[in-house]
């Protein structure tokens, strides 16, 4: 017996497989795509040379950026929701008049 999300997943499966084929099939996508993956594979090179040359400090730097990311996200959270705020507060005195 199946299941039935079987066929949703099928379905989204289908599509995504679908839109790679698309992009995939102009040769300049393909050479882009080809170049970010030679940069993150470069990254992913230094990063890891980094970390076996020093993990602590190495994991010590991750959590920095981490924090830093963290933090940069709630700041533009919080001025999305100000300004959410402020436009729900101005439409309403508009519809008041």
């Amino acid at each position: 017996m199946s299941k039935k999300s079987s066929g949703l997943f099928t379905l989204v499966t289908g599509v995504v497989m679908g839109a790679a084929a698309v992009f995939f099939s102009k040769k300049e996508n393909r050479e882009e795509a080809k170049k970010v993956v030679q940069k993150v594979k470069a990254k992913a090179s230094k990063a890891a040379a980094e970390y076996k040359k020093n993990p602590t400090a190495f994991k010590k730097k991750v959590i920095s950026k981490g924090k830093q990311v963290a933090k940069k996200a709630v700041v533009t959270v919080r001025k999305k929701v100000a300004t959410t705020a402020a436009v729900k507060k101005t439409v309403s005195k508009t519809k008041k008049k």
